[in-house]
Protein backbone atom coordinates (compact mmCIF):
# COMPACT_ATOMS: atom_id res chain seq x y z
CA UNK A 1 0.00 0.00 0.00
CA UNK A 2 1.30 3.58 -1.03
CA UNK A 3 0.53 6.46 1.44
CA UNK A 4 0.98 10.22 -0.16
CA UNK A 5 1.22 13.06 2.08
CA UNK A 6 -0.98 16.21 0.87
CA UNK A 7 -0.59 19.36 2.25
CA UNK A 8 -3.60 22.88 1.10
CA UNK A 9 -0.44 24.65 -0.92
CA UNK A 10 1.03 21.29 -2.63
CA UNK A 11 1.00 20.92 -6.49
CA UNK A 12 1.21 17.32 -7.10
CA UNK A 13 1.31 15.69 -10.86
CA UNK A 14 -1.95 14.04 -11.54
CA UNK A 15 -1.96 10.41 -10.27
CA UNK A 16 -3.39 7.47 -11.64
CA UNK A 17 -6.89 7.35 -11.76
CA UNK A 18 -8.73 5.43 -8.74
CA UNK A 19 -12.20 4.99 -7.30
CA UNK A 20 -11.82 6.98 -3.56
CA UNK A 21 -13.35 6.55 -0.43
CA UNK A 22 -13.75 9.56 1.80
CA UNK A 23 -13.98 9.89 5.75
CA UNK A 24 -12.23 11.19 9.04
CA UNK A 25 -11.99 6.67 9.57
CA UNK A 26 -11.35 6.71 13.30
CA UNK A 27 -11.79 3.24 14.91
CA UNK A 28 -12.81 1.47 11.17
CA UNK A 29 -15.68 0.25 12.67
CA UNK A 30 -17.97 -1.91 10.59
CA UNK A 31 -20.05 1.43 9.12
CA UNK A 32 -16.55 2.25 7.71
CA UNK A 33 -15.71 -0.90 6.58
CA UNK A 34 -19.11 -1.45 4.47
CA UNK A 35 -17.92 2.20 2.72
CA UNK A 36 -13.97 0.71 1.97
CA UNK A 37 -15.96 -2.57 0.42
CA UNK A 38 -17.92 -0.64 -1.44
CA UNK A 39 -15.07 1.20 -3.23
CA UNK A 40 -12.69 -2.00 -3.37
CA UNK A 41 -15.44 -3.60 -5.36
CA UNK A 42 -15.71 -0.64 -7.61
CA UNK A 43 -11.91 -0.23 -7.85
CA UNK A 44 -11.95 -4.30 -8.92
CA UNK A 45 -15.06 -3.58 -11.33
CA UNK A 46 -13.44 -0.44 -13.40
CA UNK A 47 -9.70 -2.28 -12.96
CA UNK A 48 -8.07 0.78 -11.49
CA UNK A 49 -6.76 1.28 -7.89
CA UNK A 50 -8.61 1.90 -4.40
CA UNK A 51 -7.64 5.04 -2.42
CA UNK A 52 -8.78 6.78 0.24
CA UNK A 53 -8.60 10.38 1.10
CA UNK A 54 -8.23 11.34 4.83
CA UNK A 55 -7.16 14.36 7.17
CA UNK A 56 -4.58 14.06 9.66
CA UNK A 57 -4.50 15.16 12.57
CA UNK A 58 -8.03 14.30 13.22
CA UNK A 59 -9.86 17.27 12.29
CA UNK A 60 -11.35 18.10 15.83
CA UNK A 61 -8.02 17.46 17.57
CA UNK A 62 -7.07 20.72 15.17
CA UNK A 63 -10.56 22.77 16.05
CA UNK A 64 -10.13 22.12 19.62
CA UNK A 65 -13.98 20.62 19.64
CA UNK A 66 -13.72 18.26 22.52
CA UNK A 67 -10.50 17.15 24.59
CA UNK A 68 -11.75 13.90 24.47
CA UNK A 69 -9.91 13.80 20.62
CA UNK A 70 -7.35 14.42 22.07
CA UNK A 71 -6.97 10.21 22.06
CA UNK A 72 -8.08 8.25 19.46
CA UNK A 73 -9.42 4.53 18.66
CA UNK A 74 -7.05 4.77 15.76
CA UNK A 75 -4.32 6.73 15.97
CA UNK A 76 -2.68 6.91 12.26
CA UNK A 77 -0.06 4.23 12.49
CA UNK A 78 -3.02 1.95 13.10
CA UNK A 79 -5.21 3.53 10.53
CA UNK A 80 -2.97 2.34 7.99
CA UNK A 81 -2.16 -0.99 9.22
CA UNK A 82 -5.89 -1.23 9.08
CA UNK A 83 -6.38 0.19 5.61
CA UNK A 84 -3.65 -2.05 4.07
CA UNK A 85 -5.65 -5.44 5.57
CA UNK A 86 -8.86 -3.63 4.42
CA UNK A 87 -7.59 -3.68 0.73
CA UNK A 88 -6.54 -0.01 -0.13
CA UNK A 89 -3.88 0.17 -2.44
CA UNK A 90 -2.97 3.99 -2.31
CA UNK A 91 -3.82 6.17 0.95
CA UNK A 92 -3.80 10.03 0.50
CA UNK A 93 -3.15 11.73 3.61
CA UNK A 94 -4.03 15.44 4.01
CA UNK A 95 -2.50 17.74 6.40
CA UNK A 96 -5.39 19.14 8.20
CA UNK A 97 -4.58 22.66 9.84
CA UNK A 98 -7.03 25.32 10.63
CA UNK A 99 -6.06 26.78 7.17
CA UNK A 100 -7.60 24.09 5.54
CA UNK A 101 -10.67 24.24 7.84
CA UNK A 102 -11.39 27.29 6.11
CA UNK A 103 -11.64 26.36 2.65
CA UNK A 104 -15.31 26.33 1.44
CA UNK A 105 -17.05 23.20 0.62
CA UNK A 106 -17.19 23.57 -2.81
CA UNK A 107 -13.20 24.35 -3.20
CA UNK A 108 -12.49 21.71 -1.25
CA UNK A 109 -14.19 19.17 -3.90
CA UNK A 110 -11.99 21.07 -6.44
CA UNK A 111 -8.83 22.05 -5.20
CA UNK A 112 -8.39 18.80 -3.19
CA UNK A 113 -10.73 15.85 -4.13
CA UNK A 114 -10.60 16.34 -8.04
CA UNK A 115 -7.16 16.84 -8.44
CA UNK A 116 -6.45 13.10 -7.78
CA UNK A 117 -8.40 12.17 -10.38
CA UNK A 118 -11.09 10.25 -9.14
CA UNK A 119 -13.15 7.96 -11.21
CA UNK A 120 -15.87 7.73 -8.56
CA UNK A 121 -16.47 8.59 -4.87
CA UNK A 122 -17.87 6.76 -1.80
CA UNK A 123 -18.35 8.24 1.65
CA UNK A 124 -21.07 7.93 4.67
CA UNK A 125 -24.25 9.24 4.92
CA UNK A 126 -22.09 11.45 7.72
CA UNK A 127 -19.18 12.40 5.93
CA UNK A 128 -18.79 16.69 6.30
CA UNK A 129 -16.03 18.65 4.61
CA UNK A 130 -15.00 22.13 4.39
CA UNK A 131 -15.39 25.36 6.32
CA UNK A 132 -18.10 24.72 9.15
CA UNK A 133 -18.20 21.45 8.34
CA UNK A 134 -20.75 22.65 5.45
CA UNK A 135 -20.00 20.55 2.90
CA UNK A 136 -22.43 17.17 3.06
CA UNK A 137 -22.95 14.34 1.08
CA UNK A 138 -25.53 15.85 -0.56
CA UNK A 139 -23.49 18.85 -1.92
CA UNK A 140 -21.28 16.33 -3.12
CA UNK A 141 -23.49 14.19 -4.99
CA UNK A 142 -24.80 17.34 -6.84
CA UNK A 143 -21.25 18.35 -8.02
CA UNK A 144 -20.73 15.10 -9.09
CA UNK A 145 -23.55 14.64 -10.89
CA UNK A 146 -22.45 17.96 -12.85
CA UNK A 147 -19.35 16.57 -13.63
CA UNK A 148 -20.50 12.63 -14.77
CA UNK A 149 -18.53 11.59 -11.70
CA UNK A 150 -20.68 8.84 -9.92
CA UNK A 151 -20.42 9.28 -6.05
CA UNK A 152 -22.35 6.57 -3.30
CA UNK A 153 -23.54 7.55 -0.34
CA UNK A 154 -23.64 4.69 1.69
CA UNK A 155 -26.58 4.65 4.95
CA UNK A 156 -25.41 3.94 8.38
CA UNK A 157 -25.03 0.16 9.47
CA UNK A 158 -27.04 -0.06 12.74
CA UNK A 159 -26.39 -2.40 15.98
CA UNK A 160 -28.74 -3.16 18.59
CA UNK A 161 -31.21 -0.31 17.45
CA UNK A 162 -28.12 2.27 17.22
CA UNK A 163 -26.04 3.68 14.69
CA UNK A 164 -22.43 2.64 14.76
CA UNK A 165 -20.63 5.66 15.40
CA UNK A 166 -16.44 6.47 16.93
CA UNK A 167 -18.27 7.93 19.26
CA UNK A 168 -20.75 4.85 20.44
CA UNK A 169 -17.44 2.95 20.35
CA UNK A 170 -15.70 5.79 22.50
CA UNK A 171 -18.25 5.69 24.81
CA UNK A 172 -18.71 2.03 25.59
CA UNK A 173 -15.00 1.42 25.84
CA UNK A 174 -15.27 3.74 28.88
CA UNK A 175 -17.54 1.38 30.15
CA UNK A 176 -15.51 -1.31 29.85
CA UNK A 177 -17.46 -2.41 27.02
CA UNK A 178 -15.17 -4.63 25.19
CA UNK A 179 -17.29 -7.75 23.86
CA UNK A 180 -19.67 -5.52 22.52
CA UNK A 181 -16.86 -3.02 21.08
CA UNK A 182 -15.48 -6.33 18.92
CA UNK A 183 -18.91 -6.81 17.24
CA UNK A 184 -19.10 -2.48 16.41
CA UNK A 185 -15.44 -3.00 15.39
CA UNK A 186 -15.89 -6.30 13.34
CA UNK A 187 -12.87 -7.29 15.54
CA UNK A 188 -11.22 -6.64 19.10
CA UNK A 189 -10.05 -3.51 20.11
CA UNK A 190 -6.29 -3.52 20.24
CA UNK A 191 -3.59 -1.14 21.95
CA UNK A 192 -0.03 -1.14 20.67
CA UNK A 193 3.04 0.04 22.95
CA UNK A 194 6.19 -0.69 23.81
CA UNK A 195 7.36 -3.07 27.12
CA UNK A 196 9.15 -1.02 29.30
CA UNK A 197 10.90 -1.40 32.63
CA UNK A 198 8.48 -1.56 36.16
CA UNK A 199 8.76 -1.85 39.34
CA UNK A 200 9.13 -5.08 39.89
CA UNK A 201 6.05 -5.71 41.70
CA UNK A 202 4.40 -8.37 39.49
CA UNK A 203 7.44 -10.72 39.72
CA UNK A 204 7.62 -10.24 43.21
CA UNK A 205 4.35 -11.64 43.91
CA UNK A 206 4.66 -14.45 41.41
CA UNK A 207 2.66 -12.94 38.77
CA UNK A 208 5.28 -10.95 36.28
CA UNK A 209 4.33 -8.37 33.95
CA UNK A 210 5.07 -6.78 30.93
CA UNK A 211 4.71 -2.63 31.40
CA UNK A 212 3.02 -1.41 27.85
CA UNK A 213 4.10 2.07 27.32
CA UNK A 214 2.29 3.28 24.43
CA UNK A 215 3.49 4.22 20.90
CA UNK A 216 0.59 6.96 19.95
CA UNK A 217 -2.43 8.52 21.78
CA UNK A 218 -4.91 5.87 21.91
CA UNK A 219 -8.03 5.98 23.66
CA UNK A 220 -7.75 3.59 26.78
CA UNK A 221 -10.78 1.65 28.27
CA UNK A 222 -12.07 1.65 31.90
CA UNK A 223 -9.89 1.05 34.04
CA UNK A 224 -9.55 -2.68 35.56
CA UNK A 225 -8.63 -6.31 34.42
CA UNK A 226 -9.07 -7.91 31.13
CA UNK A 227 -8.57 -10.58 29.37
CA UNK A 228 -6.40 -10.25 26.55
CA UNK A 229 -4.69 -11.71 23.40
CA UNK A 230 -1.21 -10.28 23.10
CA UNK A 231 1.01 -10.25 20.42
CA UNK A 232 5.29 -9.88 20.29
CA UNK A 233 7.79 -10.85 18.18
CA UNK A 234 6.70 -13.78 16.06
CA UNK A 235 4.37 -14.96 19.61
CA UNK A 236 1.23 -14.43 20.81
CA UNK A 237 -0.95 -16.01 23.84
CA UNK A 238 -3.71 -14.97 26.63
CA UNK A 239 -2.95 -12.91 29.11
CA UNK A 240 -4.61 -10.95 32.29
CA UNK A 241 -4.44 -7.04 31.49
CA UNK A 242 -4.43 -4.64 34.25
CA UNK A 243 -5.35 -0.34 33.65
CA UNK A 244 -4.91 1.23 36.74
CA UNK A 245 -3.19 3.01 39.27
CA UNK A 246 -2.31 -0.04 41.52
CA UNK A 247 -4.77 1.48 44.64
CA UNK A 248 -3.43 -1.62 47.17
CA UNK A 249 0.34 -0.50 47.25
CA UNK A 250 -0.47 3.88 46.06
CA UNK A 251 -2.55 6.28 47.29
CA UNK A 252 -2.52 8.71 44.11
CA UNK A 253 -0.76 6.41 41.18
CA UNK A 254 -0.33 7.02 38.35
CA UNK A 255 -2.11 5.28 35.33
CA UNK A 256 -0.34 1.93 34.24
CA UNK A 257 -1.20 -0.71 31.81
CA UNK A 258 0.17 -4.26 33.06
CA UNK A 259 0.07 -7.58 31.15
CA UNK A 260 0.50 -11.24 32.75
CA UNK A 261 1.03 -13.39 29.52
CA UNK A 262 -0.70 -16.40 31.23
CA UNK A 263 1.74 -19.00 29.42
CA UNK A 264 4.94 -16.74 28.86
CA UNK A 265 7.77 -16.06 31.14
CA UNK A 266 10.27 -14.28 29.20
CA UNK A 267 12.11 -11.32 29.26
CA UNK A 268 10.30 -8.88 26.42
CA UNK A 269 11.82 -5.48 27.81
CA UNK A 270 12.21 -3.45 24.57
CA UNK A 271 9.58 -5.33 22.42
CA UNK A 272 6.83 -3.96 20.93
CA UNK A 273 3.54 -5.40 21.95
CA UNK A 274 -0.11 -5.43 19.97
CA UNK A 275 -2.98 -5.89 22.53
CA UNK A 276 -6.21 -7.07 21.83
CA UNK A 277 -9.33 -6.92 24.73
CA UNK A 278 -11.44 -10.19 24.83
CA UNK A 279 -13.54 -9.76 27.48
CA UNK A 280 -13.93 -7.55 31.17
CA UNK A 281 -12.96 -9.55 34.28
CA UNK A 282 -13.74 -6.65 37.22
CA UNK A 283 -13.32 -3.31 38.32
CA UNK A 284 -9.89 -2.58 39.53
CA UNK A 285 -10.01 -2.77 43.85
CA UNK A 286 -7.38 -1.88 46.51
CA UNK A 287 -7.28 -4.67 49.00
CA UNK A 288 -5.85 -4.30 52.72
CA UNK A 289 -3.04 -6.88 52.30
CA UNK A 290 -0.74 -8.11 49.37
CA UNK A 291 -1.24 -11.59 50.41
CA UNK A 292 -5.56 -10.96 49.43
CA UNK A 293 -4.63 -9.54 46.11
CA UNK A 294 -2.54 -12.39 45.35
CA UNK A 295 -5.66 -14.60 45.76
CA UNK A 296 -7.36 -12.28 43.55
CA UNK A 297 -5.29 -12.62 40.94
CA UNK A 298 -5.34 -16.26 41.00
CA UNK A 299 -8.74 -15.91 40.78
CA UNK A 300 -8.41 -13.68 37.82
CA UNK A 301 -5.99 -16.17 36.09
CA UNK A 302 -8.22 -19.29 36.85
CA UNK A 303 -11.11 -16.84 35.14
CA UNK A 304 -9.04 -15.94 32.17
CA UNK A 305 -8.24 -19.43 31.30
CA UNK A 306 -11.52 -20.48 31.06
CA UNK A 307 -12.71 -17.73 28.93
CA UNK A 308 -9.77 -18.33 26.83
CA UNK A 309 -10.48 -21.95 26.54
CA UNK A 310 -14.49 -20.84 25.29
CA UNK A 311 -13.37 -18.36 22.80
CA UNK A 312 -10.68 -20.48 21.28
CA UNK A 313 -13.90 -23.52 20.92
CA UNK A 314 -15.62 -20.77 19.24
CA UNK A 315 -13.57 -19.88 17.00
Amino acid sequence: METIRLTLHEHWSPPSPSVMALGTFDGLHIGHQEILSQGKAEAKRRGVPFAVFLCDPHPRQVLGIGAEYDVLLTPLPEKLRLLEHYGADLVYILMFTREVAAVAPEQFVLDLLLPLAPEALVAGFDYTFGAGGKGDAALLKAMGETRALPVWILPPVNRYGEKVSSSLIRERLRYGEVKLVRELLGRPYALTGRVVKGEGRGIGIGFPTANLQLNDPFLIPRTGVYLVRAFWGMEKGPGVMNIGVRPTFYDRGTLSLEVHLLDHRVDLYGEEMRVEFLDYLRPEQRFDSVDRLVAQIEQDVRTARNLWRTAQGDE
